[in-house]
C-alpha cells in the first residue's frame, strides 16, 4: 500500500543579529565631535574600541561605529564581532564584506571545483554524483553501492521477522507470524487489524490508499481490482521484464512498482482528480496508462520518490476490459525504465528544498534521463502490443497483436519520419496525433528486435547502445543513441514494409 505524500514547503528564516550588529531601525543621530579623541584615547586596545563602537550604536551613531569597527579591522583583521557588526559574510574560513563579492567568489570556485568533478555538499566538496545521494540521506558502503536508510530499515525488519520464523505470503507481499499461519491456511487475509475472507479484502483492498500488493517475480503490482484479476495483473507484467531486459540489457537493481486501477473513474481520480498519483504533463488522457512523475510516498522526515507506470483494467466491461492487460504491461515498461535511468539529481533536490513538486521539478526530472523518451514509451508499446502474445493459446498464431497493432497504424495514416519520431513531440492538444507517437515508437522498436536480424550493423549499434547505457555517462548514451537512430534511419523504408505499410 501507499501513502500519498506532498513535499511541505518550509520558510527559511534569517539567524538572530550578534547583539553588536547594527539595527536597521535605529533612528539617525548626528556624529559625534569627540569621536576622534576617543579613538585616540582607546589606542589599539581592540577591547576598548569595541566597547566605544557599541557604545556609538547605542546612541544611534551608525556612521561612528562603522568608523570605529573599521579600525578594530585594521588592527585585528579576524575580529568576529566586528565581522559581524559590519554585516560581513564568513565562508570558507574568509570574510566577505558583501554577498556579491561572496556570490562572485562562490560562482568561482564552484566553477573551479566543477572541473574536478566535485560540487560542495555542507562543508565538503564531494564527487558531483554523491551530492543528491547525500542529500536524501543515504549511505554509501565499501563497495561505494549507495543504499537508502528506508530500505535498510525494512530489510533489517524482513531479516527480524525471519528470525522470528515469520512468512513471506507473496500474494499479498506480507509476511505472516509463527501464530497466525492457521488464518493463512484458512485462506484468510489480513486487512488492517482483522482477518477476513477474500470477499471482504477484496472490498477493503477496493480503495486506492489500501490497495492490494502482490510480489511477483519481476515486480509489484498495486491494484484495486479483485484478487483474481490481480494475480493475473501480476502475471502480466511480469511477461515484459525478458524483452524489456532484451531491448534495454540491464535490470532494476530492485523491483519496480505499478498501479492498476479497476476503472476508468477511479484512474482519472488519481491521475487528476484527486491525484494521489500526480503527473505533469497530463499525458493520462492520451492512453489508459500513463508514467505518475509527480509522486512521492512516505512520511515528512523521510519522502521517498514513487514515481511509477500506472493503468486501469475494468474487468466488469468486457469491451474495455480487453485493453487491461495491454496497458498494464505498459504501465510496469514505465516502471521498469525508471528503475534502469532514474533522476536522483532532481529528486534529491526537491526533497531537500521542500515544497510540491511541479514545473520545475519535471523539466529537472526529464532533463536528466538518458534513455530518449521515443526508446522509453516505445518499450512500453513493444511490450503492450507488438512483442508475442503471452495469452495466445498453444498451436495459435502469437502475433495477433501485433498484426492489430500494424492494422491501426495503417488507419492513423503509416509511419511519420523517424526524424519526427525520435524528437516524439507529445502534445495534449493533439491526442490523436500524440496517441500514433507510442505505435510509432513501439513499432521502430519491434523493427530493432525482430526485423532485421541479419543486419550487423543495426545490431552492433544496438549493442553498443545498451553496453553505454551499463556503465557509460548521460553523454556516452547520448551518443549511441544518436548512433542507434542513424542505424535505424537507414530503414526508413524497411520499417514500413516490416510493418506492411
Amino acid at each position: 500500500m501507499f501513502a500519498a505524500f506532498a513535499l511541505t514547503l518550509t520558510l527559511a528564516t534569517s539567524p538572530s543579529s550578534p547583539s553588536n550588529a547594527l539595527p536597521a531601525a535605529t533612528p539617525f543621530a548626528a556624529q559625534d565631535p569627540q569621536l576622534e579623541t576617543k579613538l585616540a584615547a582607546a589606542g589599539k586596545d581592540v577591547a576598548k574600541l569595541l566597547e566605544l563602537a557599541a557604545a556609538c550604536t547605542a546612541s544611534g551613531q551608525e556612521e561612528d561605529a562603522r568608523k570605529v569597527y573599521a579600525k578594530v579591522l585594521e588592527l585585528d583583521a579576524a575580529n568576529e564581532a566586528a565581522h559581524k557588526a559590519l554585516r560581513h559574510q564568513f565562508y570558507d574560513q574568509k570574510w566577505f564584506e558583501s554577498f556579491a563579492e561572496l556570490a562572485k567568489y562562490k560562482r568561482e570556485e564552484a566553477a573551479k571545483m566543477k572541473q574536478k568533478g566535485l560540487a560542495r555538499f555542507k562543508d565538503e566538496w564531494v564527487p558531483e554524483g554523491d551530492v543528491p545521494f547525500l542529500s536524501m540521506g543515504w549511505t554509501k558502503d565499501e563497495k561505494n553501492a549507495w543504499h537508502n536508510p528506508v530500505v535498510l530499515a525494512r530489510e533489517k525488519q524482513i531479516a527480524e521477522w525471519k528470525d522470528a520464523g515469520y512468512e513471506f505470503r507473496a500474494d499479498d507481499n506480507s509476511w505472516i507470524a509463527p501464530n497466525e499461519r492457521d488464518k493463512w491456511a484458512s485462506l484468510l487475509w489480513k486487512c488492517g487489524e482483522d482477518w477476513v475472507d477474500m470477499a471482504k479484502a477484496n472490498e477493503f483492498h477496493a480503495k486506492p490508499e489500501q490497495c492490494w500488493e502482490l510480489a511477483g517475480e519481476h515486480f509489484l503490482t498495486n491494484t484495486t481490482i479483485d484478487w483474481e484479476g490481480a494475480n493475473l495483473a501480476r502475471w502480466h507484467a511480469d511477461k515484459t521484464w525478458l524483452e524489456l531486459v532484451r531491448i534495454f540489457g540491464v535490470e532494476p537493481v530492485t523491483k519496480p512498482q505499478l498501479f492498476v486501477l479497476d476503472s476508468l473513474e477511479q484512474y482519472n481520480l488519481v491521475a487528476g482528480t484527486t491525484p494521489i498519483l500526480p503527473e505533469f504533463e497530463g499525458y493520462s488522457s492520451l492512453h489508459g496508462a500513463y508514467f505518475a512523475d509527480l509522486y512521492f510516498e512516505g512520511s515528512a522526515e523521510a519522502p521517498q520518490f514513487g514515481g511509477c507506470g500506472v493503468s486501469y483494467w475494468d474487468r466488469k466491461d468486457p469491451k474495455a476490459g480487453s485493453w487491461g492487460p495491454l496497458w498494464l504491461r505498459w504501465a510496469a515498461a514505465q516502471s521498469f525504465v525508471e528503475g534502469i535511468d532514474p533522476s536522483w539529481s532532481a529528486v534529491g533536490e526537491t526533497i531537500v528544498e521542500g515544497g510540491a513538486p511541479g514545473a520545475n521539478f519535471a523539466a529537472a526530472f526529464w532533463a536528466e534521463k538518458k534513455i530518449p523518451r521515443w526508446l522509453r514509451y516505445g518499450a512500453a508499446s513493444y511490450v503492450e502490443r507488438f512483442e508475442k502474445d503471452p495469452q495466445a493459446a498453444e498451436g495459435a498464431d502469437p502475433w495477433t497483436l501485433r498484426n492489430f497493432a500494424f492494422a491501426e497504424l495503417k488507419k492513423a495514416g503509416g509511419l511519420r519520419k523517424l526524424d519526427q519520431i525520435f524528437a516524439f513531440g507529445l502534445d495534449i492538444k493533439d491526442i490523436p496525433g500524440s496517441s500514433r507517437y507510442y505505435e510509432e515508437a513501439g513499432l521502430v522498436v519491434a523493427f530493432l528486435l525482430d526485423g532485421a536480424p541479419t543486419d550487423k550493423d543495426l545490431a552492433a549499434k544496438h549493442e553498443a547502445f545498451k553496453a553505454a547505457l551499463k556503465s557509460g555517462s548521460k553523454a556516452d548514451v547520448g551518443k549511441a543513441a544518436v548512433a542507434l537512430q542513424k542505424a535505424l534511419a537507414k530503414h526508413e523504408k524497411d520499417i514500413a514494409k516490416f510493418a506492411g505499410l
